[in-house]
């Protein structure tokens, strides 16, 4: 390799679930959930938003989202489950936030119930698209890649799969998997 090629590694990701209650299979494990956000029993069509990120003083400058979902019951092949993502120039969970989110694990109704125009402030991070496996079986994707322009940020998730979330966080998560560039040797 040329001196000035780079190469990838991955660095500590940061997890969005619930650590109490996350016991997934193998495939759905992509580390402990550092900071919360319950997609239990979230309905078709609604939102619900994460606590807020830290991603440090000196943060990655890429990370891969990865999501492991469950279903209470059959999704529509082919819907969509849509991940927002709202940068904050604060780390208190009430300010500086886009989108009239709150900062805190919480359903998400933007700034006056008005979430389906409000969260068109926030940014897409990624989409996830449904088949049609329910419970017992754990949807994982790729929803592709973050590049956050700020150090916090608030996340929200909106199912639009046809069906409702499994009514426990067991397997559920979304992972943000930093990509770290370094020289190559």
């Amino acid at each position: 390799m040329a001196t000035n090629d780079f190469l990838a590694k991955a660095g500590t990701p940061v997890i969005l679930g619930l650590s109490g209650s996350h016991s997934p299979i193998a495939a759905a494990n992509f580390g402990t959930p550092g900071v919360a956000l319950t997609l239990s029993s979230v309905a078709n069509n609604a939102y619900q938003q994460s606590a807020k990120v830290d991603f440090g003083v000196a943060w990655n400058t890429e990370y891969e989202i990865i999501a492991a979902l469950e279903f209470a019951a059959t999704p529509t092949a082919g819907a969509l489950c849509t991940l927002f993502y709202a940068p904050s120039n604060s780390g208190t969970a009430g300010t500086a936030n886009v989108a009239g989110t709150s900062g805190a694990d919480a359903a998400y109704t933007g700034y006056s119930s008005n979430a389906v125009t409000a969260i068109r402030h926030a940014l897409i991070a990624g989409v996830h698209i449904c088949t049609v496996q329910a419970t017992a079986n754990v949807q994982v994707s790729r929803l592709g890649i973050l590049r956050p322009l700020t150090r916090y940020a608030n996340f929200v998730f909106h199912n639009n799969s046809g069906a409702a979330m499994h009514s426990d966080m067991v397997e559920m998560s979304i992972a943000f998997l930093p990509i770290i560039y370094h020289p190559a040797a």
